[in-house]
């Protein structure tokens, strides 16, 4: 796989910046797509051959294609030395899903020494990991780890796709209003990622964030991605995790895993304090995916409900973005999905230990145990060769 840096374009406030990557096979070119993204025009902006948000985007796809890489553009020491950790942890993981692979760049890209660059920039989309993360460094509870919040950056094309336009314009709005309560600015990035790389998202979406926060380097020195997980419930396999992250830093520009050693729970109830940031919670994809919705949360996919099961057991006020509090009907109507059974298993154990009413707790045991058999079964089938274990 070739990745071949293209010249910067500036469209009125926003720069796009461009690549091809080239798919070969026994050396003759096979499929070549245009990978771009798109950035807010910054005061300083990372040098035009730069190539590291490149080759970070395309390290897992290409390890699950099994093609090596080499980057026509420029790439730090650092990052190519961590990438031969990430790369090596990731194969050690799954060998068969990602390939040892190897990779390299036509220059060596300089350590960048901006003066004033320094601050905070992270991912937020106003789902629960995301504001927390958000809420823990701008009201100094993350104590001597507090980091100075600069930016904050909401990508279109990774949860929400390009073509749903008008869906993503009102969750940004709604999303840029959050963060003004804590006079934090909001901005754009856009990229055709999950285009050019079709694989499962749950496996390399963290690798896509960092490279988006690494286009602000130029102007901040720390790049946070929230926590999914805590640390008593890590899961490997997946995207974003501590271990991997944290290779994802350059010279000069750190990745921080940030919010690890808080459960889901304990982020919900801190988040009261900022009403805002608690009432305006986004954490559903499916009712957006499936058109029911345009904004908010659908209160019927699992992720909501589980979300809403996580706010009762705790005895917290239903988040003014959700419709209403869960049911043992809406429970019994999810399907069963080995993803989830993992998190069902966990509420279940919260709903005993709660004492929640008893068509609850038989409606959670009913999804946990069904979806543990799902994750069985699927195990079972990929171990068998008939379900292709790497990819939607």
């Amino acid at each position: 796989m070739s990745i071949i840096c293209q010249p910067v374009q500036i469209r009125d406030e926003f720069v796009r910046r461009t690549c091809v990557i080239e798919r070969k096979t026994d050396g003759k070119t096979t499929n070549t797509d245009t990978l771009w993204v798109e950035m807010p025009r910054l005061a300083v902006l990372p040098v035009e051959d730069d190539a590291e948000p490149f080759l970070i985007m395309a390290l897992l796809p290409a390890m699950a294609e099994g093609r090596d890489i080499y980057v026509e553009g420029a790439v730090s020491k650092k990052l190519l030395s961590n990438l031969c950790e990430f790369r090596d942890i990731w194969h050690s993981w799954n060998p068969g899903m990602f390939k040892k692979i190897e990779f390299g760049s036509s220059q060596i890209l300089a350590h960048s020494t901006t003066a004033g660059r320094e601050g905070a920039v992270a991912a937020f989309s106003g789902g629960v990991d995301s504001t927390f993360t958000v809420w823990r460094h701008k009201s100094s509870t993350a104590g001597q780890g507090a980091r100075l919040f600069r930016y904050c950056i909401f990508v279109h094309g990774f949860d929400i796709p390009l073509w749903k336009e008008e869906e993503f314009r009102l969750i940004f709005t709604h999303c840029e209003q959050t963060l003004k309560t804590l006079d934090l600015v909001l901005y754009l990035v856009r990229t055709n990622c999950r285009t050019v790389f079709t694989q499962n998202w749950e496996i390399w979406h963290g690798a896509a964030v960092a490279a988006c926060l690494q286009l602000f380097k130029g102007v901040c020195d720390v790049g946070l991605i929230a926590s999914t997980y805590d640390s008593r419930q890590l899961t490997f396999p997946w995207g974003s995790n501590p271990i991997t992250d944290p290779l994802l830093t350059t010279d000069g520009f750190d990745i921080i895993h940030d919010g690890i050693a808080f459960p889901r729970i304990k982020k919900i109830t801190a988040l009261k304090e900022w009403q805002a940031g608690y009432n305006g919670l986004r954490v559903c994809f499916s009712g957006i995916e499936e058109g029911i919705i345009k904004e908010g949360n659908c209160g019927k996919c699992p992720r909501c409900v589980i979300t809403l099961l996580r706010i009762h057991f705790a005895g917290l006020p239903i988040p003014e973005s959700f419709p209403g509090p869960p049911s043992a009907k809406d429970i019994l109507g999810l399907r069963p999905s080995g993803f989830y059974a993992h998190f069902w298993r966990i509420l279940l154990k919260e709903a005993l230990f709660t004492r929640q009413r008893f068509s609850l707790i038989l409606a959670i045991a009913w999804i946990s145990f069904s979806s543990y058999l799902a994750s069985i079964l699927k195990r079972t089938l990929q171990a068998a060769g008939i379900w292709e274990p790497s990819f939607n």
